[in-house]
This record gives C-alpha cells, structure tokens and sequence, in this order.
C-alpha cells in the first residue's frame, strides 16, 4: 500500500523521519520515502500555506497513492484540547467559508481506534492564526485551525484519493504565538532561521514565549510520530484496499 504523508515544515516531520530513517527521493527535495510495515510511505514537505500544499500535493497525486494524509501541527479553538494531543477531524474547511470535504469514513474510523480525539471539523486558514481572542472567534467554526488540509483533502478528492485531515496540537485555545512564522518563510514556505532571529532582534520580549512554544511544538511532533506509526502500521496491515467514496460537499 502507498501512503501520502503530507507536513507543512521539517520540524513537524523531524521525530518520524528519524525514527523510521526516511530516504530523500532523488531530485526532489522535499519528498522521502520509507517502509512501515506492509505500506510505503511518501513523505512530502509542502511548506506553509493553501498555495504551497497545492502545489506541492499536485505533484504527487497524479501517481495515485492508495490514501493521503493531511498531517502536521495546529493551533487549538477550545480549552479542552492540550498541547500533543491527536484529532481527526470529519470534515475540514475554509475559514469563513461553510463548504468542506469530508475525512474518508473508513480511515476516520480507523484513526479513532488507533487513539485519535474525533472531532467535527478543521478550519484551513489563508493567514496565521497567532492571537487567542482571534482563537476565541473561530471556535464557534472549528476544533483546530492550520493552513494545508484543506486544499490537500480537496485536491486528493478530486483525483479520486481517499484522504483524512489528522493533527497533533501545538498551542492552547488561550495561548499567543510570539511571532509571525510565515512572515519568516522563503520562497518554499519553509522557516528561514535568520528570518526569526531578526523579529526576535527586533522584539526580543516575546523570546520565552517562543522557546515556550518551540518545547510544546517538539512535544506535539513526537506524540504526532507514535500515532502515524500505529496509523500507518494499521493502515497497511488491511488485506483489503480503501475504496474511494464520492466526495460530496458538506455543509
């Protein structure tokens, strides 16, 4: 079985690729490769943002894996999600916008047994969601907000790939990020270091916040990786293949 593994950034992807010592695929920068038990999984980095997992995701899906799954970190919309804890979202869709697309059923389900949180819905924000009074206003929307899954799941829909949005949380509803991290990205939506350390420069108060959140970001990776290792060790054990389902618009 071939397995999609989407992350917006390295950091979130580092524990995994470690563990299971992906191989880089030859000219192509951001995909790697690895065996988990019967499934091969595909890793692809997609940088930060809708436009960038688009693109990215575009790429690979016209080779037709067996599934996608849109992973990585997010920022949670309700006081009753920590720090490291794994959601699966049913649906996930734009801020603002009430269309969605659905998590395939059967590895929704399987998610659920292999110890995700089942949640209602993912909302895929255009622009960095950093402030919890901005958190508050989408709750009333959402469980957890990023910046991928959405065009990633709609994408795969359309090419007839079952798909599933899952999500380790990085920041509490009530927490601020210290920093705008896709102010510091390049041309790849990926973090350039020297980037950060010049807003650190040029407001090092939000400094401990954002060793703070580097801790609880590494956290989240990790329990991210235990869970796609069973997921996908499970995912891979089935003797039959996951059958795409039409992919109607939910509301």
């Amino acid at each position: 079985m071939n397995i999609l593994v989407t992350f917006a950034v390295p950091a979130e992807f580092a524990p995994w690729q470690r563990r299971r010592m992906f191989r880089r695929v030859p000219h192509r920068r951001d995909h790697f490769q690895a065996e988990c038990g019967n499934a091969r999984i595909h890793v692809v980095l997609t940088g930060m943002g809708h436009a960038r997992a688009l693109e990215a995701v575009r790429h690979v899906l016209p080779a037709r894996p067996d599934l996608c799954i849109s992973s990585g970190l997010a920022g949670a919309l309700r006081g009753e999600y920590g720090v490291g804890q794994i959601l699966a979202a049913r649906v996930v869709g734009e801020v603002g916008e009430p269309v969605a697309v659905a998590s395939h059923p059967e590895l929704f389900a399987s998610a659920l047994e292999c110890g995700a949180r089942r949640v209602e819905r993912f909302a895929t924000s255009p622009a960095l969601v950093r402030r919890s009074e901005q958190k508050r206003a989408l709750s009333a929307q959402a469980d957890a907000v990023e910046m991928e899954s959405y065009p990633i799941l709609a994408e795969a829909a359309r090419f007839g790939v079952p798909g599933i949005a899952i999500r380790a949380i990085s920041d509490t509803a009530d927490s601020d990020l210290p920093y705008d991290f896709v102010d510091a990205c390049d041309v790849h939506g990926q973090i350039r270091i020297s980037q950060l350390i010049a807003q650190v420069l040029r407001r090092p108060s939000g400094l401990p916040g954002l060793l703070a959140l580097a801790r609880d970001c590494r956290l989240a990776a990790r329990q991210l990786a235990d869970f796609l290792d069973l997921y996908t060790v499970t995912l891979g054990d089935r003797l039959l293949p996951i059958e795409p389902v039409e992919m109607a618009a939910h509301r």
